[in-house]
Formats: C-alpha cells, structure tokens, sequence
C-alpha cells in the first residue's frame, strides 16, 4: 500500500463539523483505509470555507480562518466606496447665505460597491438619480468624480463610473446559498460622510419580501441608515448578497437590501442591451387584500385596467378577471408577478392563466417592450 504523506496542520480557529456538507462529487472521492475515512484537504476546504498553504519543506499545512467579522472587513472595505454630491432640484434661493458659505447647497451622499476592476460601481438609484457632480471617494480616500451610466427607478440600481483601474470588485454570492438566519454585514456611509465605511451586523430576516409592488426584496436587522443607500449586504464569506436600500423609519431591526440576482439582472441587461428590457403586458392589476397585508394566499390578481396598447386581442380579458399564473407559476402580488416576467424578453410569447366567473383560460400572447416614459434616462 502506498504510504501516506504526514501532515502537521496547525489549527487557528475551531472547525464546526455539524455543518460539514460534501457533495456528492466530494463523498464519492474519500477513501477508506484501515477502517479510517480519509478526505482530501481541498475537497474539505471547499466544505468548511477555510484558507490553506504548504509552508516549507516538511509541508506543513496553516489553516487560516475565514469567518471572523474582522477578517470579513478586511477582504470587503477594499470594494465599497463612499459617494457625494449637490441635489441639483434644491433651489439655492431657499438657503441663507451663511449656510451656502460654509455647505455646498443640498450636499448628499450614499453608498456604492465596485462591480470591476475598471472602474464601474454599483449602487442605488435613488442615490445619484438628483445628484449633480457625482463624486466618488474609494476606501483610501482617493475622490474620483463619477460618469452616470444607467439608472433604473424600477429596480432602484444604478451603474456608474469612474476612470480608475486595478481596483477590487465584489464577489457576487449565488442566491441558493442565502438563506434566512445567515450572518451578515451591511458596509456604508450613514448619515454624515466622515463615517465612511461605517459596519452593521446582524441576519437575514426573511427572503422575498415585497415591499414597493415592485420586486422582492432581503429583509435584514442589520443596521441600515440614511446614506447607506447602495452599499453592500455581505455574508460571511465576504460575498455579495445584497444592496443595502431602506430602513423603516421609527422602527428598529427592519430593514431592506436589493437581492443579489436582481443585481445580476441588472448588470446583465446592461452589458447586453443598455438597459434593462422590461416587458409590458398592458394590463394594471390590484393585489387581494390577504397579498396586501401579507397574510399568505393562493389568490390571483384583479385585473383593473386594460390599456389601449395592451398585447390581448380586444375583449380577450375584461376587467375583473383574475390572473392566476404566468407560464404555470403562480403570481399572487404584483411583486411576484414582475419577478416572474423580469425572467422574459420582448418578443417572448408567454401563456397566462385567468379565471373569470370560476371557469379558467388560458391566452398566449407576445409580450412587448415596456413604455418609456418622458424625460427618463431609458
């Protein structure tokens, strides 16, 4: 039998095994010898999330821990930044000239994350879309002034950029890895900007929350303030779960972070389109009183309105019929509903299901491009 190469590992921190999940990849390559279940050390770093290299001639092997808040801040502040400048819609006329002497007027800020290492930043909407002057300031205090790129009222996100290299963009975490109850940490600028890169900590509360009709959204306890707009949720592998976006105001513990997919959504419909190619089905729906509260149901949603440019051949739905499905799925908000046709394209032929009076039908139709409005940036 070939004779096993010893290892001395030195432990740094504590290993907990009753989260130690392999693959099943990962469990067809362990070996058992002499009654001894032998494991390979990457296919365990992979489970456990730890750090490894071989130091010297007797290859010793130093685990390092990767979990620590610490060491989170550590690998993240590199990649979150601090943005600041003038509300262009403030009339100077309305502050008094002591107060302009010393404060540029409207002076705002917000949060952001890099999203390459060329300088493209992500961060929300709300943030820059009043802001003259876009200036960034990176963890090192460099300022950068910023180009507006793209903005999306709907989604709340927006890219800019500035003219910068070799900086540290975030990793993105895949969205079946979060789950409610994990860890995490919101980085950002709160409430005056020389507390830049400001750190919050606490769990993911819930999944799917709707919370403006719009999409769905993370909901957190980790501490979100006004100016940590468009900073980063992270977890505590340092990745990527969230953009952080709104508190409820008078009440503690609940706030609310854009979810990584539809980060990537956003980013994706920008790197292939410009912008993001909403579809539009011409139909204006209201929520059952049970989605409106948030008590779950199985109910539909109320067609309301019928619009003149709507894909449905004339009299094919009628207001008061009830959408109960899009290509099978069930859409019981409008949140639901916009997230399952964030998934389609213009020029998709999609099958929706409505009920009216108990009896269902089914219409296959073609959606189009959504509506721009005036004076959008789309």
């Amino acid at each position: 039998m070939k004779r096993l190469a010893s290892l001395f590992l030195i432990f740094t921190f504590s290993l907990s095994f009753s989260n130690m999940v392999f693959s099943k990849e990962q469990a067809a390559k362990t070996k058992v010898i002499a009654g001894e279940t032998y494991v390979s050390l990457k296919d365990m770093k992979n489970a456990l999330d730890f750090e490894y290299e071989k130091k010297g001639k007797d290859s010793i092997v130093v685990l390092k821990q990767d979990g620590s808040v610490n060491n989170v801040i550590k690998k993240v502040n590199q990649s979150v930044v601090a943005i600041i400048g003038e509300d262009k819609k403030l009339n100077p006329e309305l502050v008094n000239d002591y107060y302009y002497s010393k404060i540029p007027v409207g002076l705002m800020h917000g949060s952001g994350v890099i999203a390459s290492s060329d300088g493209r930043i992500i961060t929300n909407n709300h943030v820059v879309e009043n802001m003259k002057d876009i200036y960034v300031v990176l963890y090192n205090n460099k300022a950068f002034k910023a180009k507006l790129l793209y903005k999306n009222k709907d989604i709340d996100l927006a890219l800019i950029k500035i003219n910068a290299a070799g900086l540290k963009p975030i990793e993105f975490e895949e969205m079946d890895n979060i789950s409610a109850g994990d860890e995490v940490i919101a980085i950002g600028t709160p409430l005056y900007f020389g507390w830049s890169n400001s750190v919050t900590k606490g769990i993911i509360s819930g999944l799917n929350r709707p919370v403006d009709e719009t999409y769905t959204y993370l909901q957190t306890d980790a501490s979100i303030n006004p100016g940590n707009s468009g900073g980063p949720l992270i977890n505590m592998k340092g990745r990527l779960v969230g953009i952080n976006t709104l508190g409820i105001m008078f009440f503690d513990g609940i706030s609310f972070s854009i979810p990584v997919e539809n980060v990537e959504y956003f980013l994706d419909q920008y790197n292939k389109y410009g912008k993001i190619r909403r579809v539009y089905t011409g139909l204006e729906f209201e929520e059952s009183w049970l989605a409106l509260v948030g008590i779950p149901s199985d109910q539909g949603l109320k067609v309301i309105g019928i619009k003149e440019d709507s894909i449905f051949e004339k009299d094919k739905v009628q207001e008061g019929d009830i959408l109960e499905s899009i290509d099978g799925k069930s859409v019981t908000s409008i949140a639901s509903h916009n997230e399952v046709l964030k998934k389609k394209l213009p020029g998709d032929y999609i099958k929706l299901t409505f009920s009216r009076n108990s009896i269902q039908f089914t219409i296959k139709a073609k959606l189009k491009d959504y509506p721009v409005e005036k004076n959008s940036q789309e």
